[in-house]
C-alpha cells in the first residue's frame, strides 16, 4: 500500500527527510539498509530527476510496508549532483565510504559516467538510468558493478528507424541533437542503424544543450529536405527546437528520443508538439498488468501522470532490492545481481548476465504520440 505524498519541488531532500521518518523509527539495531541515490534535482534537468526520486521514494515505502529485505527496512538516501560529473563522483566516493550497499544514479549521460569512474574499484554496485549502454560496456569489457535500468539507445534507435521506414514511409531523416554524451552518442548510433536499414540520414546537426535560437539547425534541415526529423536529446531544449522546426516552416513528422518523453516537453513545445511521436518503454494507453499498478500507484501518491524517468527509478529500484533478496552478503551484491533470475519491471524484463549488463529488448518499446497536451501509445 502506497502512502499519499505531497512533495514539494522546491525542497526535495527535506521532504524526502520527512517522508522516511516513520521507517527510520522502526528499523533494526543495525540500522535500514542504506542504498544511496544520486539525483540530478536541481537545474532544467530537475523534472527529471525528481520523477527518479517520487518513484524511488514510492518504491522504499512499498518494500518496507512489506517487509523489507528479510525484515530489514531499506532507505534510500537523496542527494542532487546539480548535473555536475564532479560533484556525482565525490558523492559516489562518499556514499561508498559511508557504507552504502549501492547506488542508483544518472539522470543524465555525463554523471552515470562519473559515477562509474569513482565506484570502478569497489564492489558497489551501480545501476544508472540514461540509455548509454557504454557506461557499463566499456573498452576494456563489461564493468562488474555497473547496471543500466533502462531501453539502450540501440534499442531506441532500431524502434526509431523501424517506425520512420513503416509508419511514415521514410526514405531520409535529418537529425538535431543535443551536442553532449548523450544526444551525440544517440546520434552516431542512430546512423549505423539508419544505414542498416537501408535508410539515408540527409543531414545531422547538433545544438548546445542550453539553446535557445536554432534557426541555422533548422535551416540546413529545410535544405537537405528530410522525410522525417530525429530529436535526440532531453530536458526542455527539444521542446524549444521542436517549436522553431514549426515556426520556421518544417511540417515533415517530428520523431524524438525517449529524453522528450515528459509533460514537461509538452508544456514548454506546446501546440508544437501535436503530432510529435517518441519511444518509450512505458506504455500510457494500452499498459500490461506491471505498468498499470505502477502507473495507478504513481498518481494515487503524487497525484500526477509518472513520466518514462518515474518508471527508471523505479526499476533501478527494485532491480536493487531483487539483487539483495538473491544475495547471501551486501558484499556480493554485485555478482548476485549478474546472476539473479530475470527480474520483471515496468520497463520490460531485465536478463542480466556476464555479457549483458541491460538485459531488454526492442521489443519493450512502444510508439508514443503527442496530442493536445498528452502523450498517447499505439
Amino acid at each position: 500500500m502506497f502512502i499519499d505524498v505531497k512533495r514539494s519541488i522546491a525542497a526535495p531532500v527535506c521532504v524526502a527527510t520527512a517522508l522516511f521518518a516513520a521507517t527510520l523509527s522502526a528499523a533494526t539495531a543495525s540500522g535500514p539498509i542504506t542504498i544511496a541515490a544520486i539525483l540530478t534535482t536541481s537545474g532544467p534537468a530537475a523534472p527529471l530527476g525528481e520523477s527518479e526520486q517520487n518513484a524511488l521514494t514510492m518504491l522504499e515505502h512499498d518494500v518496507n510496508a512489506h517487509g523489507g529485505i528479510g525484515g530489514q527496512p531499506i532507505h534510500f538516501t537523496f542527494q542532487d549532483d546539480e548535473n555536475k560529473p564532479d560533484i556525482a563522483a565525490q558523492l559516489a566516493t562518499a556514499a561508498v565510504a559511508g557504507g552504502a550497499v549501492a547506488i542508483v544514479c544518472g539522470t543524465r549521460t555525463a554523471t552515470a559516467i562519473a559515477v562509474a569512474r569513482a565506484t570502478a574499484a569497489s564492489s558497489t554496485p551501480i545501476v544508472y538510468m540514461t540509455p548509454t549502454a557504454a557506461v557499463w560496456q566499456t573498452r576494456n569489457g563489461v564493468a562488474a558493478n555497473v547496471f543500466q535500468a533502462n531501453p539502450r539507445d540501440e534499442l531506441e534507435a532500431s524502434k526509431i528507424v523501424t517506425a520512420a521506414r513503416t509508419m511514415l514511409h521514410a526514405h531520409s531523416i535529418g537529425v538535431l541533437h543535443d551536442e553532449n554524451e548523450y544526444g551525440t552518442n544517440g546520434a552516431r548510433i542512430l546512423a549505423d542503424e539508419a544505414k542498416r536499414q537501408g535508410v539515408q540520414i540527409v543531414d545531422d546537426e547538433s545544438y548546445a544543450g542550453d539553446a535557445t535560437d536554432f534557426t541555422p539547425q533548422v535551416e540546413h534541415l529545410k535544405a537537405a529536405k528530410p522525410d522525417v526529423i530525429v530529436i535526440w536529446g532531453a530536458t526542455q531544449t527539444p521542446a524549444l527546437a521542436t517549436r522553431a522546426v514549426r515556426q520556421l516552416g518544417l511540417t515533415v513528422p517530428l520523431i524524438g528520443s525517449s529524453g522528450i518523453l515528459s509533460e514537461g516537453y509538452l508544456r514548454v513545445a506546446g501546440s508544437s508538439a501535436d503530432g510529435v511521436y517518441s519511444v518509450t518503454s512505458l506504455a500510457f494507453t494500452n499498459p500490461d498488468p506491471a505498468q498499470k499498478r505502477f502507473l495507478k500507484s504513481y498518481r494515487d501518491t503524487f497525484h500526477t501522470r509518472p513520466n518514462a524517468f518515474a518508471a527508471f527509478g523505479w526499476d533501478a529500484g527494485n532491480l536493487i532490492v531483487a539483487g539483495l533478496r538473491a544475495s547471501k552478503s551486501p558484499g556480493g551484491l554485485a555478482a548476485a545481481m549478474q546472476a539473479m533470475a530475470p527480474v520483471g519491471g515496468v520497463d520490460g524484463t531485465y536478463h542480466f548476465s556476464a555479457t549483458d549488463h541491460n538485459g531488454l529488448t526492442a521489443g519493450t518499446l512502444h510508439v508514443a504520440y503527442a496530442r493536445n497536451g498528452v502523450w498517447f501509445t499505439q
